[in-house]
């Protein structure tokens, strides 16, 4: 595993983009790439906690070195011997560079033309070729030289493609252009329509307020799920309007949560089990309008109702958990016809449009009902893609299997031309 090496010397690297400093948005992004040493270089000592590193088995190394000392001179003693990923500071680089340079067995050099600054800036050397980095050219150096605008762009995490960019931090104006641009890429891709479209006004604001504070996504996440079920609580009293504000403040919350993480590279546990929260307070919400219309029009109705959006909700579920553990990816992305259905699919954001509309007309139940049969719906379409992605693959594995009993040509003969 290389050592990372961050020249943090100078102004540019610790401005604050995104609610940290460029050094600490390197250190994470090589924590989460598996680098466990991290040399920072600076004109005064930085903490641990200035570090921004969150595992407890990094091992950050503050050296305190001019501008005017070479970096091979500044860190030669700590990583002589070793591979090491050099970069400016001031840089903030895709988490996707950080992550080639990594699994990298050979130098690369990155190209980061029309940033300024010195000619190398981001780049994986042994350590006798750091001198490279700081513009010797007599050095020698079988690096191959990547462009960042020709790599793959496609994100399993984004479920789309994402530009991958360099971006280099040199004053405030910079550093406020940076930070838009991070937020806007924590957007993920083929989400329902309200996600797309209209909550990331909502979201992306709120996400710029907690950036720079104490507020972590964990905080966000326990938020929702407490107002999720205090939402729970006034639908079953009938309070639909006070019930609907806070349906959509979790709304917001449960974008706002994954939008920082993302932000902030604040990855966690919790996170991981968000969409068991979501399952808690989302069928409390179901639930809770079961109980409200339960005999509103005969005895039966209301639950027939509530049991549909229950049931519908569970089997798509179901059906996106199978596809993902079987086929590896998720069922949006099997096709664009599926991206497309994706943004009107029976979702919770969908629902709570479907409910707040009826309710604004004046027939909550009548959303309960429209709710209910759109879940049924939804899950049979999901079900139904599913069971087509599965026997399409177990087709093609066939085709690609001798039958049994049949001979292979190319079997059985020696010196055969």
């Amino acid at each position: 595993m290389p050592v990372a090496v961050i020249d943090g010397r100078s102004a540019g690297a610790w401005r604050i983009v995104g609610g940290l400093t460029c050094v600490a948005r390197l250190v994470r992004s090589f924590e989460l790439a598996g680098v466990r040493h991290v040399v920072i270089v600076s004109r005064s000592p930085v903490s641990l906690r200035q570090s921004g590193a969150r595992r407890r088995r990094t091992i950050v190394d503050s050296i305190t070195a001019d501008e005017a000392v070479a970096l091979a001179e500044a860190v030669m003693d700590r990583v002589g011997g070793h591979e090491v990923i050099c970069v400016d500071g001031d840089l903030i680089v895709d988490r996707r560079i950080i992550e080639l340079l990594v699994s990298r067995g050979a130098p690369l050099i990155v190209k980061t033309d029309g940033l300024g600054g010195r000619a190398v800036k981001l780049a994986r050397l042994r350590s006798d070729e750091i001198p490279c980095f700081d513009g010797a050219a007599a050095v020698s150096t079988k690096a191959d030289w990547i462009d960042p605008t020709l790599l793959p762009t496609y994100c399993e995490e984004m479920r789309g493609d994402m530009p991958i960019d360099v971006l280099r931090v040199t004053d405030g104006e910079s550093a406020k252009r940076a930070t838009h641009k991070l937020i806007r890429s924590t957007q993920k891709h083929v989400m329902d329509a309200p996600a797309r479209w209209l909550d990331p006004l909502v979201e992306n604001a709120i996400v710029r307020l907690l950036a720079p504070t104490f507020v972590r996504p964990n905080h966000v996440t326990y938020a929702a799920l407490g107002v999720g079920l205090v939402a729970a609580f006034l639908l079953v009293r009938g309070a639909f309007v006070a019930a609907f504000v806070l349906m959509y403040l979790v709304e917001w919350l449960d974008g706002v949560d994954g939008k920082l993480a993302r932000l902030r590279l604040e990855y966690s546990r919790v996170g991981a089990w968000e969409s068991y929260f979501d399952f808690v307070y989302e069928n409390a919400w179901w639930l809770a309008l079961t109980l409200r219309f339960h005999g509103v029009a005969s005895p039966v109705s209301g639950a027939m109702a509530g049991v549909a959006l229950i049931g519908g909700n569970l089997l798509d579920e179901i059906a996106y958990t199978v596809g993902q553990r079987a086929l590896g990816t998720s069922l949006d992305l099997l096709s664009p016809w599926d991206a497309h259905f994706r943004l009107v699919a029976g979702r919770r954001n969908i629902y709570v449009a479907i409910l707040l509309a009826a309710t604004v007309v004046g027939h909550p139940f009548a959303g309960l009902v429209a709710a209910g049969g759109w879940a049924v719906c939804t899950g049979f379409v999901h079900t139904g893609r599913l069971g087509m992605a599965l026997a399409r693959r177990r087709y093609a594995g066939e085709r690609r299997t001798p039958e049994a009993g049949q001979s292979d040509p190319g079997r059985g003969r020696v010196g055969c031309r």
